[in-house]
């Protein structure tokens, strides 16, 4: 799971709250044990990959834990160059609900493509983020998009997102 902020602007502000995790290996689906994956102090247990930089190379602080909020921002890049950028947890995870808090503050990044206004997203089942290449610009993933409002009509969000991977439907 990694959390994008793909120049969005100066905060993406997300707090993982939990990961419910079931005990298939009791196959006892209805239980649920949640697991706290962020710790509101710092970025312990997370792997972090930017496209262009190797893996971990947390360039221009962007992603960093503020007053125990959890955000990703451009705010310190001379220049925003498809730098889009990923954190992931480093625990896998299956037969999982995740609850996570969000917002998207302040202005679009300079530079910025016009797609990406207060659009981020949770990527479930995605490849790792030792398995990313250097210039990979999204990991190939299943995305639960997040949208921000625009201020000018509705905006759906929790959208079905695949970088990488196609997904169709077929109608009956």
């Amino acid at each position: 799971m990694c959390i994008p902020d793909r120049g969005t602007g100066p905060c993406l502000g997300a707090v993982l709250a939990s990961a419910a995790r079931f005990a298939p290996a009791q196959n006892d689906t209805d239980k649920k044990e949640w697991i706290q994956l962020f710790n509101g102090r710092d970025l312990q247990g997370w792997d972090i990959k930017l496209a262009k930089y190797p893996l971990n190379d947390n360039f221009g602080d962007t992603f960093r834990v503020e007053n125990g909020v959890l955000k990703a921002a451009y705010d310190k890049y001379p220049k925003f160059e498809n730098q889009f950028g990923h954190i992931f947890y480093r625990e896998k995870f299956s037969h999982y609900i995740v609850a996570a808090e969000y917002r998207f503050t302040g202005a679009q990044t300079p530079g910025a493509p016009d797609w990406a206004v207060r659009n981020s997203g949770i990527m479930v089942h995605s490849q790792s983020a030792r398995s990313m290449q250097k210039d990979q610009d999204f990991p190939i993933s299943i995305e639960v998009q997040l949208l921000g409002g625009l201020g000018k009509g509705p905006r759906t969000t929790a959208n079905l997102c695949t970088p990488g991977p196609t997904s169709s439907r077929e109608e009956s």
